[in-house]
C-alpha cells in the first residue's frame, strides 16, 4: 500500500468515527488514562504534545498537568471534535493543528513532553514518526507511546480481525517489536506497563465502519475465539454480550 493511499484510507475512516469514536466509554476510562498520565509524568511547566491526538480525550486529560499542550491530527473532523472537547472543559492552555504525525512541523526540542496513543497501528512507518517525536522532544524530555500490543503468538490473528473492523489498520506491534523501535530511535526507556482496556464487541462495531459482511465476520470470530484466545483479546461472555479486553502497552522513555 502507498503512503497515499493508506492516508486515503485512514481519512475515510476517521472523519465517518468523529462523532463516534469519543462517545465510546472505554476510551475515556479512567483507569486506563490515569495510567497513561502517571507514565507520562507531566511536570506544570511543561509543553506537551499529543500526537495523532483524534477527539482530544488525552489531550485534555493532560492539560490540568502542564503550562500548555497541543494536539495534533491529520482529520479535520477528528479535530474539530477535539476543539469542541476543550471548549467545553473550559481549557485554555490547550489548541489543535492538523498535520502529519510522520512530518511534523514543530522546530527541534519544542516540547518537553510527546506522546501518542492508539496511533502506531495505523501507521505504515513507525519508526519515522517516533523519530520525529524524538526530535521534537527536547534533550531529557519524555516520550510516552501506548498502543495495542498483542502477544507473539495472537499477533497475525489480531491484526486480520482488526482489518476487517477498521482497514486503516496495518500492524499491532507486539511488545519485543514496540521496544526494538525505542532502541532505534536511541529513545532510553524509564517505565512501561500493561493493561486490559476493556471494550463490548457490539459497542464496538456500533463505532466503527468494517466493508459490508464484516460486522458478521467479526461477530463469527469473537465466538469462535471464546475460551481460546487465539484472537489475543480475551474474548467472554458478559450478561450474555460478547466482551473483550485490548491489550495495551504503555512505554515511557527520555531522550537522553
Amino acid at each position: 500500500m502507498t503512503a497515499v493511499s493508506h492516508e486515503a484510507l485512514i481519512q475515510e475512516q476517521f472523519s465517518r468515527q468523529a462523532g463516534t469514536f469519543g462517545s465510546v466509554p472505554s476510551h475515556s476510562a479512567e483507569a486506563s488514562l490515569a495510567e497513561l498520565v502517571e507514565l507520562c509524568a507531566p511536570e506544570p511547566g511543561d509543553r506537551a504534545l499529543d500526537l495523532a491526538c483524534g477527539p482530544g480525550i488525552v489531550t485534555c486529560r493532560l492539560a490540568p498537568h502542564v503550562q500548555s499542550i497541543r494536539g495534533q491530527d491529520i482529520v479535520p473532523a477528528m479535530l474539530a471534535r477535539a476543539e469542541a472537547r476543550r471548549a467545553e472543559l473550559g481549557l485554555a492552555n490547550v489548541s489543535f493543528d492538523e498535520g502529519d504525525a510522520s512530518t511534523l512541523p514543530y522546530a527541534d526540542a519544542s516540547f518537553d513532553l510527546v506522546v501518542t496513543r492508539f496511533s502506531f497501528h495505523h501507521l505504515l512507518d513507525p519508526l519515522r514518526t517516533l523519530l520525529e517525536m524524538r526530535r521534537v522532544c527536547r534533550a531529557g524530555g519524555r516520550v510516552v507511546v501506548a498502543d495495542v500490543a498483542p502477544s507473539l503468538a495472537s499477533n497475525a490473528r489480531y491484526d486480520h480481525f482488526e482489518r476487517i473492523r477498521d482497514p486503516s489498520h496495518t500492524h499491532a506491534l507486539n511488545e519485543p517489536e514496540l521496544l526494538g523501535l525505542f532502541a532505534a530511535a536511541s529513545l532510553e526507556v524509564l517505565r512501561s506497563s500493561r493493561h486490559g482496556l476493556a471494550m463490548r464487541l457490539e459497542t464496538q462495531l456500533a463505532a466503527s465502519f468494517p466493508a459490508p459482511g464484516g460486522a458478521d465476520e467479526l461477530r463469527r470470530l469473537f465466538h469462535a475465539d471464546l475460551g481460546v484466545n487465539a484472537l489475543g483479546v480475551e474474548a467472554r461472555l458478559e450478561q450474555g454480550e460478547i466482551a473483550f479486553s485490548y491489550p495495551v502497552l504503555v512505554v515511557a522513555s527520555r531522550k537522553r
